[in-house]
């Protein structure tokens, strides 16, 4: 009983260690000399579509229409297709009031979820270069530009923006998150200049329209897309200077419904690509995927491996002391949650972000193994 214990304690906490530390670490020891790569400006802009996958983001759309029609690029090369996924609040009317020859609008007769509104997004779209964004995210007026300069490299198949909160700091769920995206960040760009990113930023990504392919509506697009990019030979790099902005959560619980979601459906889309993990065939690529996305998955598992083999080790000092810190631990997190006050300081708020995120990673675990797909979505906060 103790030698299980001890196993199982141990590597689960090896496994925490290694999923935040030590890919993190591994990613900055094979890129540490390499610099990002300078993309020209091209002689001629491609033509590009702006797919946007909507359901009842009236208090947002209209914005987003104006900020999606004031960005730098050559207005002759670019249109916005807004897709309604069967909104039943003002959306569609907004949308239909702005007059701008650009903006081409097609409604859903029935809910399909965002997947499914970008296929038809597409499907009414003319641009070489495709964009997908989100109807809350606001892009930086040169952002557009720096998406497509990589381009310039026929090699490139993919590029992914940077996603910023603009509000990080208006309470303990923002701060979190935005904490959580600065790591993100660090290991997007080391899996770029490594070769190619795993999964993109569904608020702003882009592609060759050749190399888009029509996914299932319960396939995630953001981490399936790129995927699917790379399977073709083409490569997936980050553009920090393309730029889009949103307001952060407000609510840690927020941030764990939509944890669940995405990690259920980005297991049953990494389902349907199980070959991209072979590393006799995919290399690199394979152990970029199962540390940044199958392990961080699996980190709700290891965390209760941890406290279990805690609890059965307990009667030896040192089990009994690591069973405190964790208890210490989630202690924190739940006064983080709870106290909006605590929650704005980081002892509490990184706690509770972590424990927020977990969360719904196991719920996201339990999703995918009984089938729940979560093709459609509610906008945040509704």
């Amino acid at each position: 009983m103790a030698a299980a214990g001890q196993w199982i304690f141990w590597v689960s906490i090896s496994l925490v260690a290694y999923t935040y530390l030590a890919y993190p670490a591994l990613l900055w020891l094979f890129t540490f000399r390499k610099r990002p790569s300078v993309y020209e400006e091209p002689e001629n802009w491609p033509s590009m579509s702006l797919i946007i996958s909507a359901y009842n983001e009236s208090a947002v759309i209209a914005d987003k229409l104006r900020n999606s029609l004031d960005v730098d690029y050559p207005t002759d090369r670019f249109q916005v297709v807004m897709v309604s996924d069967a909104s039943d609040d003002s959306t569609d009317e907004i949308v239909r009031g702005f007059g701008d020859r650009r903006v081409v609008f097609h409604r859903a007769p029935e809910r399909g979820g965002k997947t499914a509104g970008q296929n038809a997004g597409v499907a009414r779209s003319a641009g070489e270069i495709l964009v997908f964004s989100d109807a809350n995210s606001m892009y930086d007026r040169d952002a557009l530009k720096e998406l497509v300069r990589p381009f310039s490299d026929a090699a490139i198949g993919c590029v992914c923006g940077e996603l910023r909160y603009v509000d990080t700091e208006s309470g303990g769920a923002g701060k979190g998150e935005g904490f959580y995206w600065r790591y993100e960040q660090f290991l997007k760009g080391r899996e770029s200049l490594l070769g190619s990113l795993v999964g993109a930023n569904g608020s702003i990504y882009a592609l060759r329209r050749e190399l888009f392919d029509e996914l299932p509506a319960d396939i995630i697009s953001d981490l399936i897309m790129p995927i699917r990019v790379w399977r073709k030979g083409a490569r997936v790099v980050y553009a920090p200077h393309a730029v889009a902005r949103e307001h952060s959560g407000q609510h840690f619980g927020d941030e764990s419904r939509r944890r669940t979601r995405i990690v259920a459906r980005s297991l049953y889309g990494l389902w349907k690509e199980i070959g991209v993990l072979n590393p006799f065939t995919n290399g690199v690529f394979a152990f970029q995927v199962f540390s940044h996305k199958i392990v961080r998955w699996l980190v709700p598992l290891f965390l209760i491996g941890m406290v279990a083999g805690s609890l059965a080790l307990a009667d030896e000092y040192l089990y009994r002391a690591l069973l405190c810190l964790q208890l210490a631990f989630y202690a924190l997190a739940v006064l983080g949650n709870l106290s909006p006050r605590l929650g704005r300081l980081g002892l509490f708020y990184i706690p509770a972000y972590f424990c927020a995120i977990n969360a719904g990673a196991l719920m996201g675990l339990w999703g995918f193994l009984t089938g729940q797909r979560y093709a459609a979505w509610q906008p945040r906060g509704a």
